[in-house]
């Protein structure tokens, strides 16, 4: 028998279903120990005894249902597992029942992916810390100037920013953002690559960002949204997003035209620690003054970019992730002679030595003394 209570595991699952309608079984390390995951999820989808405290009756059911194959195999509630919902969360099943209910979750290849992908970005921001739920998190509006988001970073899922306005067009069609993160000061768009490369609506992202800054200005008083994270399985994924931009000849496609800084992230307890940085208040200007002399940064005044000089070395910093500068990089060191070096966590090392070639040195910081910097704690991915 198991008893359900709101810090167990089976409760953490059951809400974080109710919003993001199912989650792919490939992606269970996002929410901690995969195997410990992944054996909870297969004795709830068996029929079992549960008991709830406060309710007299105990419930023999399935809670959950395992469906699809290979990397489409999905795990979500079953009809049992929505009736428990309503007891132990009505709230939680109030937004299902809204949502979800009466979704054909066997649908189409690309619906799925797109339920996954949400799904992934919500469970790696979770693992950070950061809120995600849309029933725990203040309602966005487009009434007034005011403060609504709260003082910690939270994740609101695309689904929450599809309606918010006046209207009731949908201002998220078209395009592949999975949510919007908020944190002191500023805004990212999200995006999920998984682990292929992602092909970009440059009409459909350039509306949504419009939408984006929006939301961002009447509720979180951000003038613009200039900065999207792309997740992705590992950075081998950010090479050929980069090599493939290298390649395209159609502007509308192209990140960088569409958000003037784009961090990848990848879905690791690396990742994880990468966003803690990525949402903290003047993260940049912190990590720039850790590591160079005031006297010595560029301050964006540079005939290339890079971010400071030392002892007669162009420096660029890689600690944000950003595939955008690091791209304008690229472009600007070509065919120069000057002594250059990219800075960087050990981790991206493999990437930017694929993408800035031979002729470029790399100096790698530990994510421990950026951290230590920043005042933030280690990931609990393995939780």
């Amino acid at each position: 028998m198991t008893t359900i209570k709101q810090d167990s595991h089976v409760y953490r699952l059951l809400t974080f279903l109710s919003y993001v309608g199912e989650y792919p079984l490939c992606s269970l390390q996002l929410f901690g120990s995969k195997e410990v995951w992944r054996k909870l999820i297969h004795k709830h989808s068996q029929r079992q005894e549960y008991r709830i405290p406060g309710h007299a009756d105990k419930i023999i059911c399935r809670l959950l249902l395992i469906t699809g194959k290979g990397k489409s195999k999905s795990v979500r509630l079953s009809k049992g597992g929505q009736n428990i919902l309503e007891i132990v969360n009505p709230n939680a099943a109030l937004y299902y029942t809204q949502n979800y209910l009466r979704h054909n979750h066997a649908g189409e290849a690309k619906r799925l992916d797109r339920f996954h992908r949400v799904a992934e970005s919500a469970a790696l921001i979770n693992l950070a810390g950061f809120e995600t739920c849309p029933y725990r998190l203040p309602q966005l509006q487009m009434v007034t100037i005011r403060k609504v988001v709260t003082d910690a970073p939270s994740f609101y899922i695309s689904k929450e920013l599809k309606y918010v306005g006046d209207d009731d067009v949908n201002k998220t069609s078209f395009s592949r953002i999975t949510g919007a993160l908020f944190y002191p000061g500023g805004c990212y768009a999200v995006y999920n690559s998984r682990d292929y490369l992602m092909n970009w609506n440059g009409r459909g992202e350039a509306k949504v960002r419009l939408h984006l800054t929006e939301i961002a200005r009447m509720n979180a008083g951000v003038d613009d949204v200039q900065s999207g994270i792309l997740l992705g399985a590992g950075y081998e994924i950010a090479e050929i997003t980069l090599r493939t931009l290298w390649k395209s000849k159609r502007a509308e496609t192209e990140f960088n035209v569409i958000y003037d800084h784009l961090h990848f992230v990848p879905m690791n307890a690396f990742g994880v620690r990468l966003l803690k940085i990525l949402t903290t208040p003047d993260w940049n200007e912190t990590l720039l003054n850790l590591l160079f002399d005031p006297d010595n940064r560029s301050y964006g005044k540079g005939v290339f970019e890079y971010d400071a000089r030392e002892n007669g070395i162009y420096l660029f910093s890689f600690l944000d992730s950003d595939i955008t500068r690091l791209n304008h990089f690229i472009d600007g060191v070509k065919g120069i002679e000057r002594e250059t070096a990219v800075i960087c966590f050990p981790e991206q090392t493999a990437l930017v030595r694929n993408v800035v070639g031979p002729k470029v040195g790399i100096k790698t910081v530990t994510m421990d003394m950026v951290e230590d910097a920043l005042c933030l704690e280690g990931s609990d991915a393995d939780e």
